[in-house]
């Protein structure tokens, strides 16, 4: 090489000045930087950030008069989030500057609703009585937290179920970022309810088989009694107090007589209705009889005979006995657990709140960020308008992860709840008495690419349009995968949640729940090219995809899914249209051992099922005629679907002129199933076409049956894309291959 003036004094003064400027740019006034070793009184640049998003929010603020874009850059690091982080319009916000909030490259950014135990907290169990209590060969391997010393108020755990409000979650433990299980017994799967001697239901109204009050008294262990125990006070008092109305029913095991302090002791399963989950307290246990009772009633109350109903108990000191239980002693505010071989961290939940809220915001990007170890939910969004929460990770929090429009706060009478902000209640229950609720959930709102796992109470709920004038929302999920995510509450907790008109979730996979993988509310909205499987695995009577009781709700669109290894024991469905459910086009899905049934139409009308490939279920569909005889009362006049047709104007445009049928619901006859249509679908060793009356059901001659591999591409690997020389194509021209190489969540990156 020849050595000039260029080449040893000018070239790198060049470069030197180039990396000068480059440096100059990533510290240009448009950008904000945050870091866990920064100070609350920095000026935001990367060599100078600052301490909090808070902090960067405010100064981004300051700086935004003028600027089109500003970016807070956030460095790796948890930070530890006492109340939410906020970004309100009109307060610490001006939307005519778009925002962004991102991990700085590559960086691990967490927002941490809890705390992490230092490891010199973390002692060997002092309190001799405890120490007894626990069992001998775990005596000397559990340990102590002292919460007290940390500042740490463990909340109170509270009943949780169907029909109850949603709420933050009590003080959860996690090690090594996994979550801990409040000791439990059985340490897996449920116990069967034993013979009932007291049902303990709200809906109960007349008692059968009711026997003498001397005659309980004597009452033997009698495994296969049956039996309804009057009310203490049913003779003195037609109507008794609610308060004083509790389950009561034999157990087999031994084990219950074995806990010390039953009164702490809840129960949670499956009480009656394999759809309906509920965790109660209990009150004592007899260990002469062995008769368990509780402590509080239940929505439906107590039976057995089937196999959904069972139970587990937890919160009982002398089961910790796998690495992961736990138990708080409320009385001194200690934690007990049984770590695992390898502990490296304790991470305990602390904050109730939302770690990030949205309001009245537009143009916010909120960019690979993870949300984390909260008793609350991760992002909650009202009144925003295209902002995108892209990239991100939730997991370990006791709600859920996203949470897009208003609650409610319930009245005194529990009829009338409030819609109020950052309240949440029983949203998917209030949607259902409330068919026009105005949630406040903005326009063009996305999340894309990204995880959600671990979560206490479902996953994305997603809201948003006017149902009164059809008018879209256009909010969406795109590309995300959900898992995990009804740890704490077992029914109605979707993982993703989609209310209102006109939203989509696209691209996603969710598994791995004991119930519903989506749940729909609401008209036009499209699911459409997701992987849905290992849902409802324990529940009956529920499907991965759900929508039901509203005749109104139509227009809906589930379209190119692949439904696969759906349900458990029980009866489930891959696609449920419950109780009347009308108007939605199931096309182009691959449906394999999706749940008994895969395709439900509970007595509704104008379902299309058109281009599916059903594979290995015993039913590729069923219908029946239940608005005529056991749900006869919803259709009668003056009765609920009256109601909310009248709710939404049913016989004035827009849903006259949209949903033409829907202006002749009465006058057709609405208790028979009119105009489901079953058209150009493939059916692949299939047990049964049709469960129920199949004259319901308009089964075109256009469909093909078969036995065999009609030329996958790879059956065993279910791989069902359809080679060239399918016999499909001949048994059924026209027929159009589902395009399952589109379908499901995809790692790199999407936008929209």
């Amino acid at each position: 090489m020849r050595y000039t003036f260029f080449n040893v004094i000018a070239r790198p003064a060049i470069a030197a000045l180039l990396l000068i400027s480059a440096h100059a740019k990533a510290q240009s006034a448009n950008q904000i930087y945050v870091s866990t070793s920064g100070s609350p009184s920095a000026s935001g640049t990367s060599n100078d950030p600052v301490s909090s998003i808070e902090k960067a929010i405010s100064l981004a603020s300051a700086k935004a008069a003028g600027s089109k874009k500003i970016e807070i850059v956030v460095r790796g690091g948890s930070y530890h989030v006492e109340r939410s982080v906020e970004l309100l319009e009109g307060k610490n916000w001006n939307s005519t500057t778009a925002l962004i909030i991102k991990a700085y490259r590559k960086d691990l950014v967490t927002l941490h609703g809890g705390r992490t135990v230092p490891a010199d907290m973390i002692k060997a169990v002092s309190d001799k009585g405890f120490y007894t209590r626990f069992q001998p060969e775990f005596r000397d391997k559990i340990r102590q937290i002292d919460l007290k010393a940390l500042n740490i108020d463990p909340g109170k755990l509270r009943p949780v179920g169907f029909g109850r409000p949603f709420g933050p979650s009590w003080m959860e433990v996690f090690f090594n970022s996994n979550p801990g299980v409040i000791a439990r017994w059985p340490n897996k799967g449920t116990v069967p309810i034993d013979s009932v001697i007291n049902p303990d239901s709200l809906k109960l109204k007349n008692y059968t088989k009711v026997i003498p009050e001397a005659a309980f008294e004597s009452l033997p262990e009698g495994k296969g009694m049956v039996a309804i125990r009057p009310w203490t006070d049913t003779l003195k008092n037609p109507k008794p107090d609610v308060a004083k109305r509790v389950g009561t029913f034999f157990y087999d095991d031994p084990r219950p007589s074995k806990w010390k302090e039953p009164k702490k002791a809840w129960l949670t399963g499956f009480f009656m209705w394999g759809y309906a989950d509920d965790a109660v307290p209990v009150d004592k246990v007899d260990t002469i009889r062995r008769i368990i009772t509780t402590a509080m009633t239940t929505r439906y109350g107590f039976a057995s005979g089937k196999p959904w109903r069972a139970y587990y108990a937890y919160n009982i000191p002398e089961e910790i006995d796998v690495p992961g239980e736990y138990y708080v002693d409320s009385a001194s505010h200690t934690l007990y657990f049984l770590p695992p071989k390898d502990l490296k961290t304790v991470d305990i939940s602390i904050n109730e709140a939302p770690l990030m809220e949205l309001n009245g915001v537009k143009n916010v990007r909120i960019e690979n960020i993870r949300f984390a170890t909260s008793r609350g939910m991760g992002i909650y969004m009202e009144q925003t308008d295209h902002v995108r929460i892209d990239g991100c990770t939730f997991y370990n929090l006791g709600m859920m992860g996203v949470f897009m429009g208003r609650g409610m706060e319930p009245s005194k009478d529990e009829k009338t709840p409030t819609p109020i902000s950052r309240v949440w209640g029983d949203i998917p229950a209030y949607n259902y008495e409330n068919p026009t609720f105005d949630s406040k959930a903005g326009t063009d709102n996305g999340i894309l690419n990204c995880v959600l796992y671990n979560t206490g109470a479902g996953g994305f709920y997603i809201q948003g349009g006017d149902r009164l004038t059809l008018t879209p929302a256009n909010n969406f999920v795109k590309n995300c995968q959900l898992h995990d995510f009804d740890r704490i509450e077992k029914t109605y907790r979707p993982g993703i949640y989609i209310a209102g008109v006109g939203n989509s979730i696209s691209n996603c996979e969710i598994f791995n729940s004991p119930s519903v993988g989506i749940y729909i509310h609401g008209n036009n909205h499209v699911i459409e090219y997701n992987d849905i499987h290992h849902t409802t695995l324990e529940v009956d009577d529920m499907g991965a995809v759900y929508i039901g009781r509203d005749p109104s709700e139509r227009g809906n669109a589930v379209r190119y899914n692949f439904f696969h290894n759906v349900g458990g024991m029980n009866k489930t469905m891959a696609i449920y249209n419950d109780d009347g459910a009308c108007g939605m086009d199931v096309i182009g899905n691959i449906f394999y051992r999706a749940g008994q049934v895969s395709g439900f139409i509970g007595g509704g009308q104008d379902n299309r099922y058109i281009n599916n490939i059903f594979l290995n279920n015993r039913y590729a569909m069923h219908i029946d005629r239940r608005l005529n005889n056991w749900a006869k009362g919803v259709v009668k006049r003056g009765g609920l679907f009256e109601k909310r047709l009248n709710a939404v104007n049913y016989l004035q445009p827009p849903y006259s002129t949209a949903y033409p049928q829907l202006k002749n619901y009465f006058d057709q006859g609405p208790t028979s199933p009119q105009r489901n249509l079953f058209y150009m679908n493939v059916m692949v060793n299939i047990e049964h076409k049709v469960e129920g009356d199949t004259t319901l059901l308009h089964v075109d001659k256009r469909n093909f049956e078969t036995i065999g591999d009609p030329g996958f591409k790879d059956y065993r690997k279910l791989d069902f894309r359809l080679k060239k020389n399918s016999i499909i194509y001949n048994e059924l021209p026209g027929f159009v291959a589902p395009p399952l190489d589109k379908m499901g969540y995809r790692k790199e990156r999407v936008e929209r």
